[in-house]
């Protein structure tokens, strides 16, 4: 098994001093571009030693399965990395790319569709630095993300969590995804879902515009 790194201590936060509530699995089974848009302003986090740890989501990309070439399950592929994506929605599934780093995706719909969110960015609690969880990679780094967790149940289990909270929504922009130029059409589908002020988002600036 692979061992679970520790998160950055950076990224200490309370929940409950927050009122964040964990959604039920209903949250995720719904359409893929509907939950990508309401994880923004989210938190994203792990309970290590009976202490939580995250960042507030501030990007996402939504990837449509069998029908989306730039999902890892386009055309139904089906491979063990890939599994974890027919799962309930709700599930963790985590890949490696480029070798070292690690991508976290909130698995959505029903069991057997293989569609998914990447977490593209976050924000950490109060003092973190701006731009600490700012991409996939660094997300996963800071909360010590990695192939051990994909799989893992978001709704069942009590040590890897979403949390969402009541407060204003925040105002959400919306772009085609980064890094899928190989995608055909796909890589012009508007997918990618952003904080439009926050300082965490990654990508150029050119991709950042206001939803209509």
């Amino acid at each position: 098994m692979i061992p679970k790194s520790p998160p950055d201590a950076r990224l200490r936060f309370d929940p409950d001093a927050q009122d964040l509530f964990a959604p039920p699995r209903s949250f995720y089974r719904r359409e893929t571009v509907a939950v990508a848009r309401d994880l923004i302003g989210s938190w994203f986090a792990r309970r290590h030693r009976n202490v939580w740890y995250g960042g507030r989501i501030v990007e996402t990309e939504a990837y449509l399965g069998a029908m989306d070439a730039a999902a890892h399950s386009w055309r139904g592929r089906r491979t063990a990395r890939v599994e974890p994506m027919y799962a309930d929605g709700g599930h963790l599934y985590v890949f490696l790319v480029y070798g070292m780093h690690y991508c976290a995706n909130v698995v959505t719909r029903t069991k057997g569709i293989a569609e998914a969110v990447l977490l593209r960015a976050a924000e950490g609690p109060a003092g973190t630095p701006g731009r600490f969880l700012s991409g996939p990679g660094r997300l996963c780094a800071g909360l010590g993300v990695t192939v051990a967790w994909t799989g893992a149940d978001l709704v069942k289990q009590r040590e890897l969590q979403i949390f969402c909270g009541n407060g204003p929504k925040p105002r959400i922009g919306v772009s085609p995804r980064i890094g899928v130029d190989y995608a055909g059409d796909a890589r012009l589908w508007p997918l990618r879902f952003f904080d439009c002020d926050s300082p965490a988002v990654s990508g150029p600036a050119a991709l950042r515009r206001q939803d209509g």
